[in-house]
């Protein structure tokens, strides 16, 4: 099932709110985001030398993100030979962030330095074990947008409509309360010492599209 499905089929919105795909993109773009933080994902690759200390990163490396787990040099032996922390370091030149090595100085065409680092994830490598607490995160962030919505959006001249409101963004916030803590329950975190996810809102909706007035 599509992530977006799962979300969609958990947040049940019948306001027509969220009535678009891209209404639930945002939650689920933090979501993947939050997740990306308590799991990402490890990345192994070769890099050959240049005859200097500095090695070139991966081209798909985020600075912002990315984080290297393991450096292997030289490749192949058994066990794996291993750098400590001690031994390498990351170089912010002009040009970017470079790979230093600060005992070994791999010869250019020679046996590669193998490193592992992380990388945030997407849909399409979500563990097969994670996606319902993903969805589960992405709803807590819709349901707490359409808290937020049927809290601010009134008509004072029609009671009744105000009741249903506050009934509906306090239904709306108590769901969003369970989806959040369903996600740090699968990670084993309390809710109070947990991740803290992404907090985001739905963009409004195109001025053509119906809002939660009468």
């Amino acid at each position: 099932m599509a992530l977006l499905d799962r979300v969609q089929g958990k947040v049940k919105d019948d306001s027509g709110r969220l009535s678009d795909e891209t209404d639930y993109l945002p939650a689920i773009v933090a979501a993947l985001e939050q997740y990306s933080e308590d799991r990402p994902l490890s990345v192994p690759v070769d890099l050959a030398g240049n005859g200097t200390a500095d090695i070139e990163l991966p081209e798909d490396w985020e600075s912002e993100f990315s984080r290297v787990k393991a450096i292997e040099y030289p490749v192949g032996m058994v066990p794996a030979a291993l750098l400590d922390p001690e031994e390498w370091k990351l170089y912010l030149a002009p040009e970017g962030e470079r790979l230093r090595l600060l005992l070994s100085v791999p010869p250019a065409d020679a046996v590669p330095v193998r490193v592992t680092y992380t990388l945030p994830r997407e849909e399409a490598t979500i563990l097969r074990g994670d996606a319902e607490a993903v969805a589960n995160l992405a709803a807590a962030i819709c349901s707490e947008t359409l808290a937020s919505l049927f809290a601010q959006t009134s008509d004072p001249t029609i009671s009744a409509d105000v009741v249903n409101y506050r009934t509906k963004s306090t239904e709306f916030a108590s769901r969003a309360k369970r989806f959040r803590q369903l996600y740090l329950d699968h990670f084993g975190v309390a809710g109070e010492s947990g991740p803290v996810a992404a907090l985001v809102t739905a963009p409004p909706p195109a001025s053509h599209r119906g809002r939660l007035t009468h």
